[in-house]
């Protein structure tokens, strides 16, 4: 009885240590990179942020993980860079094209049984204004 309890006590520290913070909206124009930033507050060796990129009509793909440092994305250009202090992390997308417009995710995955999401919804315009469409809707600021 005395092991259950802690068991589930562990899961509830790691719950409640998971947070993470976006922005729900950022905008850029081709061609101009942008930072999507994810606060982690509570992040500890052993946790890691996963990043997922969910494009219109489509399931949610992997881009990237990380606990410290800086990593290449898979299939488009950027990086993501996770502070020194391991608070917050940044997706940084190099050359933001219109079919980049998507909803990004910040996983924070708190060592193997604790986990919280947040999003930012990325629109990008074309050069001449043009806005992007996400979801079926045009996204305007």
């Amino acid at each position: 009885m005395r092991q259950v309890f802690s068991f589930v006590l562990f899961l509830a520290v790691a719950v409640c240590r998971a947070q993470v913070q976006q922005e729900p909206w950022a905008e850029t124009r081709e061609g101009t990179g942008i930072n999507i930033t994810c606060s982690h507050p509570n992040m500890q060796t052993g946790d890691y942020i996963h990043w997922y990129r969910h494009l219109p009509g489509q399931g949610p793909t992997f881009l990237v993980f990380g606990t410290k440092g800086s990593n290449a994305l898979r299939d488009l250009p950027g990086r993501l860079v996770v502070a020194a202090d391991r608070r917050s992390s940044a997706l940084w997308l190099t050359d933001p094209r219109l079919r980049d417009a998507a909803v990004y995710y910040c996983f924070f995955l708190v060592g193997r049984w604790g986990s919280d999401v947040g999003h930012t919804q990325l629109g990008v315009r074309g050069q001449y204004g043009t806005p992007s469409v996400v979801g079926g809707a045009y996204l305007t600021a």
